[in-house]
């Protein structure tokens, strides 16, 4: 799944370099690797949210297990759960990504003598992007439902012009409501996780790491033993990870709307993408 990832043209900040004056070679690919790493580091964290909630499910068997004998029914509803979980899991790595393709499309008609195949592709995104985010809306991940509803009517910068800023000014809107559900869908993974997290650490503490160090007997392999209870401890790292995917999706949303009303600076564009240097480095030191 790596591979196909890091396949993906994934520019989630080229736009903010294509409306403020950012064309060379080398700045494309900065925004290029960035944008990248940001679609790399959301999806591992979309996976890490589906295998965090199974790893609850599973602490929560054993413990119900202890109490009273789990039936096939018990195990097989609370399988359930976990499938609809990762449905949803897996309709938010789909928003992602079609968001990814959304911006790589505005790069190829910003920067395309021949804009026409590339509005007819931004066309079907932009129809997908609608009917997933859509979903989204619809579902228990977004408890706020009129934050959705203030969507501005921006006046594009004069510094736009052909075939990007017609495209801006005709979705422009619609894809700020898209990043907005991005967010507010990753703000309730991260609060899922949380809990899930919470369930695991408390469960495996118990189970994996104070059961056996009070035994008579002494723990035959203090190796393990050390590392199983750092792993445990050290849990709520993913918490922040999906914190700080959220964060930095919302200043991307403010860096897209400040560049389409030409107020966008080189130094907060330059400070976002260490901002998800940062953040893909945090992710790879953690895994």
């Amino acid at each position: 799944m790596r591979k196909n990832i890091r396949q993906t043209v994934a520019i989630f900040a080229v736009i903010a370099a294509l409306t403020s004056g950012c064309r060379s070679s080398e700045e494309y690919k900065k925004l290029t690797k960035a944008g990248n790493e940001y679609a790399i580091a959301v999806n591992e964290l979309l996976t890490a949210a589906g295998d965090i909630r199974i790893e609850s499910n599973s602490e929560k068997l054993l413990q119900d297990d202890k109490i009273l004998n789990q039936s096939e029914t018990d195990y097989r509803t609370l399988s359930q759960q976990d499938e609809d979980w990762l449905k949803i899991l897996n309709d938010i790595r789909t928003h992602n990504e079609l968001l990814q393709a959304y911006f790589s499309k505005l790069q190829a008609l910003a920067t395309s003598d021949a804009p026409e195949q590339a509005k007819t592709e931004i066309d079907g995104i932009a129809g997908n992007l609608n009917s997933i985010g859509h979903k989204l809306q619809n579902s228990t991940l977004i408890t706020n439902k009129s934050i959705l509803q203030g969507a501005t009517n921006l006046v594009i910068s004069s510094q736009i012009r052909g075939a990007l800023r017609e495209e801006l000014e005709k979705r422009h809107e619609v894809i700020l409501k898209e990043l907005t559900i991005q967010q507010e869908v990753l703000n309730t993974v991260s609060s899922s996780i949380e809990q899930d997290v919470k369930s695991i650490k408390s469960a495996q503490e118990v189970r994996l790491v104070i059961r056996p160090l009070i035994q008579i007997e002494p723990i035959k392999n203090e190796d393990e033993w050390i590392k199983t209870r750092k792993n445990i401890l050290l849990m709520d790292r993913k918490i922040e990870e999906i914190k700080k995917a959220s964060t930095a999706l919302r200043e991307f949303k403010e860096i897209f709307q400040a560049s389409l009303e030409g107020k966008l600076t080189q130094a907060r564009l330059n400070e976002h993408l260490q901002d998800i240097d940062t953040f893909f480095a945090l992710i790879q030191n953690t895994k």
